[in-house]
């Protein structure tokens, strides 16, 4: 008889996740989704959660991970401003970045830039389409794809 430990338990989900001390499972991200900076793993919701809740001037944001010539990949977050926020390519832009510099390690900064659209794309459940969010990137960047 096959005998099966919570140290041998193991479901391979693509997801990232863990135990806390009462046995319960959190759910962290999505392996695909996690970018990699400075040989670190950068967990994109993070930062998603610590910007809303810093900044008032944001109404929705989404990190990506971007190539990059010196790191490699590099977090950059692509912002929807409230409707109310004006100059947003000057001050916020600096304000988002200062957010990031000032709470989180190195290799979460945002080196990747911060971009400004007026939508995410998004699914019909109201979803954020992570894999679409690479072109968003790339028309803000004007880069070929």
């Amino acid at each position: 008889m096959l005998s099966v430990t919570k140290a041998d338990f193991c479901i391979l989900s693509g997801d990232l996740a863990y135990y806390d001390t009462d046995g319960r499972v959190h759910f962290v991200e999505r392996i695909k989704e996690m970018i990699k900076c400075l040989d670190q793993q950068v967990v994109p919701t993070e930062l998603e959660e610590l910007l809303l809740a810093k900044h008032g001037g944001i109404a929705e944001v989404a990190v990506l991970g971007v190539p990059h010539p010196v790191y490699g990949e590099a977090p950059a977050a692509i912002v929807v401003p409230k409707k109310d926020i004006k100059n947003v390519a000057g001050t916020m832009e600096r304000e988002i970045k200062d957010i990031i510099a000032g709470t989180c390690a190195e290799y979460k900064h945002l080196y990747g830039g911060v971009f400004f659209v007026e939508a995410l794309p998004k699914t019909e459940s109201g979803k954020i389409q992570r894999k679409a969010l690479f072109d968003t990137w790339a028309k803000c960047t004007r880069l070929p794809l």
